[in-house]
């Protein structure tokens, strides 16, 4: 059984405890999973690491990897309206994942600023706060990487 990574923040925010249904453990660890992958792009944005060391293709795979489980978490049925909330929720993890510009990740935070709105228990609100923050990374990340690339297009400035 994986590790309950959140229950003790949660309790601690709440007050309360929760048992765990399968779609929350799952979207749980896919938030933990997202936390971790952008902290570790930081980490290897911001070393020293020589430029022969490509780490891309390993970022990639870790990539399609969540976006693998967030597909299989989306595609879940369930009655319970909270979990249904996560599942909801998954699938725009996916959408933000698999976004090719960064306006289509605004466009994803949008829809996921709407399930916020849904009421759900303390303890599914606690993780989803916790996937925004991921998205809001995400798109931070996308907007930087795009002035990247459109100022590396441009050349190099002229003086007056």
């Amino acid at each position: 059984m994986p590790k309950d990574y959140f229950n003790d923040p949660i309790e601690k925010e709440t007050g309360q405890s929760f048992k765990a249904s399968p779609q929350a453990l799952m979207f749980e660890r896919l938030v933990s999973e997202l936390q971790a992958t952008l902290e570790e792009e930081v980490f290897f944005d911001d070393s020293d690491w020589p430029h022969g060391f490509d780490w891309s293709n390993e970022a990639d795979a870790v990539w399609e990897g969540l976006a693998e489980d967030a597909t299989l978490l989306a595609k879940f049925r369930t009655r319970n309206p909270a979990d249904q909330v996560l599942c909801r929720a998954a699938g725009l993890i996916y959408r933000a994942i698999c976004a090719g510009l960064p306006i289509e990740l605004e466009a994803v935070c949008r829809q996921f600023a709407e399930i916020m709105k849904l009421p759900v228990p303390a303890h599914a609100h606690f993780l989803l706060e916790e996937a925004q923050n991921c998205l809001q990374q995400m798109g931070d990340r996308a907007e930087t990487d795009d002035h990247k690339r459109s100022g590396a297009d441009q050349g190099p400035a002229l003086e007056a």
